[in-house]
């Protein structure tokens, strides 16, 4: 069986709307002349050619598509009919044409893994989307290093601060325990029911999802040992000598200490991260309640900024 015949039985057939072959899809796609594409993936020396669903020639190199995919690997140790052969692939360069069905894009990122670390650079991830083709392609090669390292760069902070519950599933499906453990951790900024669905839960169990919930509810149920801890990280004032002048008291204006104290913890419990300290509706929220001046209220935020690090260590262990 010829490269192009086995890597065909991958993917489906373009079909129109009955389920049928699409001969018009086909026709405008051979319309399409293919490009070659850009450095280093236009080496003259290149010993096969991999055309992406959009027309585009990366010349590459059998051994290293050997070495990081057992799929081409066996692609590759299968006879090869000869050049006139009748049976022979598609030719360009005097080189083997592989099509895929990858787009251009998806292609240069996942052969720059399989490149040595001085002819390409790790490339940038922009964002999951991408992560997930680029893991779906991994997958479908058998590139089980690529995908590792792929995977490994999905807890950066633009992930995370945007879209936390895909970073957790997609860890999750690959069996990521690091990153899982990363992304759930910054789950706890939010309360349970808050993340919106996303596509990626669907490849995970529901153990899984399970597991993230009891770890969510296990930590906020830990958070009442912090009321052991208010001597060592007392709260910061949410007043000034201005309010204590009006006779609310030393310490919190109109809101007692221990309602003060409580309602941290009742924040916590739903959210039990420190962060949930320096989220500026919750601060607004406590400084109302204290009754505090606009002097107060402008320097709150930046009070419970500083708590928050600082309380931040306790409430990881």
């Amino acid at each position: 069986m010829s490269e192009t015949a086995l890597l065909a039985q991958q993917d489906h057939p373009l079909t129109d709307d009955q389920g049928s072959p699409s001969t018009t899809s086909a026709s405008d796609e051979q319309c399409l002349a293919p490009v070659d594409a850009d450095a280093p993936f236009n080496r003259p020396n290149a010993d096969v050619i991999l055309r992406t669903s959009d027309h585009v020639d990366f010349r590459f190199y059998k051994l290293l598509l050997s070495l990081a995919s057992p799929f081409f690997a066996n692609m590759f140790a299968l006879p090869q009919p000869g050049p006139l052969d009748n049976a022979a692939d598609q030719t360009k360069y005097s080189l083997p044409v592989i099509p895929v069905s990858e787009t251009s894009a998806v292609m240069k990122k996942l052969l720059s893994f399989c490149s040595p670390v001085y002819d390409a650079d790790v490339p940038a991830l922009e964002n999951l989307d991408i992560v997930m083709s680029i893991l779906d392609a991994a997958e479908k090669y058998d590139m089980r290093r690529v995908g590792e390292f792929v995977v490994k760069m999905i807890t950066v902070p633009k992930f995370l601060e945007q879209e936390p519950m895909r970073v957790f599933a997609i860890a999750c499906r690959y069996r990521a325990e690091r990153e899982t453990n990363i992304a759930a951790r910054y789950m706890l900024r939010f309360a349970v029911w808050e993340p919106a669905y996303v596509a990626e839960l669907d490849f995970i169990s529901g153990s899984d999802y399970q597991r993230l919930v009891k770890y969510h509810a296990s930590c906020g149920q830990a958070v009442d040992q912090l009321a052991r801890l208010w001597s060592m990280f007392p709260l910061p004032p949410l007043d000034c000598k201005f309010c204590r002048k009006k006779g609310y008291g030393p310490g919190v204006s109109r809101l007692p200490l221990k309602d003060y104290q409580d309602c941290v913890i009742d924040a916590l419990r739903i959210r039990p991260s420190a962060a949930t300290l320096s989220n500026p509706e919750w601060i607004e929220t406590m400084v109302k309640k204290a009754g505090s001046c606009l002097n107060c209220r402008d320097r709150a935020p930046g009070k419970m900024q500083e708590y928050a690090k600082e309380i931040a260590v306790p409430l990881d262990r």
